[in-house]
């Protein structure tokens, strides 16, 4: 009677297990809003100091486990103005993709997660600088490495959806040019907001 036991109870947590283990989505697929403040340091330029950008994207993530994740993830940043002294406006835009670990803790009622990815950056204001100010030694390059270390936490719907309520990521970026000073490192700052699908 006690092997019986000892077996159905056996059974009963291989199964059940099991059934956790399905409930857990082994993708998300995500769309989102993000507000990101760029920050170039050491800057020469009178009037080029910190700014803000507004953009959005998404991000797909395979999870290797219950916990841990993989995660590519695209960004888009709309094309900002900004006017220097002397009245010359300049144009920039910032794309960013990149790739890396996820580890996600799931409960009933929210799910934080933290993050760290690297890839590249793509952007077209450094250039625009040299054609509208000129003076540049060597064109800058439009392309740069990012780095990306953050979390967020995500609000469930139910098994398919969840509201992505809350993300903040240091975003380091290495646009190298002539006006650093020799510091190529921008450490900028975003926070983004959207939906997750999961399946």
């Amino acid at each position: 009677m006690r092997i019986a036991g000892a077996a159905l109870l056996g059974l009963f947590l291989l199964f059940g297990t099991t059934t956790f283990a399905q409930d857990t989505p082994k993708v998300e697929v995500s769309g989102n809003y993000s507000y990101m403040r760029f920050n170039p340091q050491n800057n020469n330029i009178s009037g080029l100091g910190a700014f803000s950008l507004n953009g959005g994207g998404g991000a797909f993530t395979y999870f290797l486990t219950n916990l841990i994740g993989i995660k590519a993830e695209f960004e888009g940043y709309g094309s900002t103005t900004r006017t220097f002294p002397g009245g010359a406006p300049v144009s920039g835009n910032l794309f960013t993709y990149n790739v890396g670990p996820e580890i996600k803790f799931r409960t009933p009622h929210f799910e934080p997660f933290a993050e760290a990815m690297f890839g590249g950056a793509h952007s077209n204001a450094y250039v625009n600088i040299c054609n509208v100010g000129g003076g540049c030694i060597n064109s800058p390059s439009n392309n740069a490495f990012d780095f990306i270390i953050g979390g967020g936490v995500d609000i469930p719907i139910n098994k398919t959806f969840a509201i992505r309520a809350a993300e903040a990521d240091y975003v380091l970026t290495r646009f190298g040019n002539s006006f650093t000073g020799g510091n190529n490192n921008q450490s900028n700052f975003r926070i983004q907001a959207g939906v997750v699908i999961r399946f």
